[in-house]
């Protein structure tokens, strides 16, 4: 047997039945032997950046360690930025990169890899003789897994091809590690959180995807503290049915929620990690204190000041201090005619479209898609001056890991990648991803990607001709922004060339007939929508 062999053994070992990846030279006959002898599934992209992003999407999806493979060299190389968003996401994924061998320093593909591999996932293991092979594998997941983050598993090419000797005993099935125990919170801190309370007049409860799970505690600690309720994007939905949810707090946040938030003298956070956006640079909860309750002590106040924070389990916390406190009502916060706007609220209230030849005003666009999208769906929305129009003006639930929002590094050219990735995990709901034109651009191949695998994945493609958000910084400086301007493509023709169905909007009619061709999303379709370029995105 060789250690390619064994590699593939210990992967199946550990639950793995699907690899995204690129192949080469230094990976091939490892792919080869996880099809052949253990049928798993590989899905193989046009690019090894898109192939760890198609990984990323996977797990995010569905909670699960996700694996990738690339070749020597340029393939790890290639595979940087989308490493660095892993790291930055924490998403646990295991990268098995194969390398040149370690006695042929003049190899064509030779680098540091190692080095490289730190300066980017963050952890490498290297597997550096036959022996040891199966140990390095379960290294690697359990890196992967405890602390959360992606990790390179680094497999010289040479070695891949060693036998490896009788008496190595085989891997063994390795169950998926059972979640920590529920941290409670110390006495002391649940006595603070409850004197905050007890001391405001306009509490707000902001939950974000770490309360997930705790929805009930949370709710039932805002119900009996008087105070209104809120989310982080990636919270969004937790508590979509209360009247006194005022949405999204952040800087996509809503007219209503921008003004309430605003009154706010206390903020108490469950599993958010607060930043810039989700305070919108100071400016949201500006009067208010802030306090934090996280399971990760690190993480209070790392990208905003708080001032307090608690590490704790959301649900234990909440439930340890509505036990502390009595009853509050407080009729002027959480007043009948707040719950009236709640209830009333509409995203689109006082829209009137630009209007253009062969342009459809984005707002306007996205009111079709609020009426003609499926509520059950994976929503993508990919990085740039596009994605604040759906993620403002969509009600996109984060719940069940439906909102998959890969902003971690600031890349453009995530979103179809990601979706891949998230309808591949999870087949039981179609994905609708947002991309610009100037993203997908960056990574066209992998509408070929797309097709082959027959994802259920609607591609809606919000084409301004240009780099929105470089032109909508530019102009106000007085810059000329026709560097960042380029010609009109043929989107649409471009995905049909490849395999992918697609229809191009320009007015609402033209949306809704597409719509009406492409629902229900049960495989890969682009929408290409020429939208207005005068439409500005303040917050994205």
């Amino acid at each position: 047997m060789k250690v390619y062999q064994v590699l593939a053994d210990a992967l199946v070992a550990h639950g793995v039945d699907t690899v995204f990846g690129l192949l080469g030279d230094a990976n091939m006959f490892l792919v080869s032997d996880l099809v052949d002898r253990h049928g798993v599934r590989f899905v193989a992209a046009r690019n090894e950046n898109a192939a760890v992003m198609m990984a990323d999407g996977y797990a995010r999806a569905t909670g699960r360690c996700a694996v990738a493979t690339v070749t020597q060299g340029p393939g790890l190389a290639v595979a940087g930025a989308a490493l660095t968003i892993a790291r930055q996401a924490r998403t646990p994924l295991v990268l098995v990169a194969g390398d040149t061998p370690p006695g042929d320093p003049g190899h064509v593909q030779n680098f540091p890899q190692q080095p490289f591999a730190l300066a980017t996932a963050g952890r490498v293991v290297p597997v550096v003789d036959a022996a040891g092979a199966v140990r390095d594998v379960a290294a690697a997941f359990r890196l992967a897994r405890s602390t959360s983050g992606p990790v390179v598993l680094n497999v010289p090419m040479d070695l891949q091809d060693e036998d490896v000797a009788e008496d190595v005993p085989p891997p063994v099935a390795v169950a998926e590690p059972r979640p920590p125990a529920p941290l409670a919170p110390h006495a002391n801190d649940v006595a603070m959180l409850a004197q905050r309370l007890r001391s405001a007049q306009r509490p707000v409860v902001l939950a974000g995807r770490g309360a997930q799970g705790a929805e009930a505690a949370v709710r039932e600690l805002a119900d009996r503290s008087g105070a209104v309720l809120a989310t982080t994007l990636m919270g969004a939905g937790l508590f979509a049915d209360h009247p006194y949810c005022l949405g999204v707090a952040g800087g996509l946040a809503r007219p209503l929620t921008r003004r309430v938030l605003g009154e706010a003298d206390l903020v108490l956070a469950f599993g958010a990690g607060l930043n810039r956006w989700t305070a919108d640079h100071g400016r949201l909860f500006a009067r208010a204190e802030v306090v934090c309750v996280d399971t990760d002590g690190a993480a209070l106040g790392a990208r905003w000041p708080v001032d307090a924070g608690v590490v704790g389990d959301a649900a234990a916390v909440a439930a340890a201090v509505s036990a502390a406190l009595p009853p509050t009502q407080r009729p002027q916060w959480r007043s009948a005619e707040l719950a009236r706007e709640v209830a009333a609220a509409d995203p689109f209230a006082g829209l009137v479209p630009l209007r253009a030849a062969d342009r459809i005003d984005p707002r306007a666009f996205l009111r079709v898609c609020a009426r003609r999208l499926p509520t059950r769906r994976t929503t993508v929305v990919g990085v740039g001056h596009f994605g604040g129009w759906p993620n403002l003006l969509l009600d996109s639930p984060a719940t069940d890991r439906a909102l998959i929002a890969p902003w971690d590094f600031g890349s453009i050219g995530v979103g179809l990648p990601f979706a891949v990735g998230a309808a591949v995990g999870r087949p039981d709901r179609p994905v609708v991803a947002f991309e610009g034109d100037g993203s997908l651009l960056t990574g066209l191949g992998e509408l070929d990607t797309l097709a082959r695998t027959g994802a259920a994945v609607l591609l809606i493609v919000l084409d301004d001709a240009a780099y929105g958000a470089e032109v909508r910084k530019l102009r106000p400086r007085g810059v000329d922004p026709s560097l960042a301007r380029f010609p009109e493509r043929d989107l649409a023709a471009v995905a049909r060339a490849l395999g992918v169905p697609a229809w191009t909007v320009t007015d609402e009619a033209g949306a809704d007939a597409a719509f009406d061709a492409v629902l229900p999303v049960t495989g890969p379709a682009l929408l290409h929508v020429r939208v207005h370029p005068g439409a500005v995105q303040e917050h994205f």
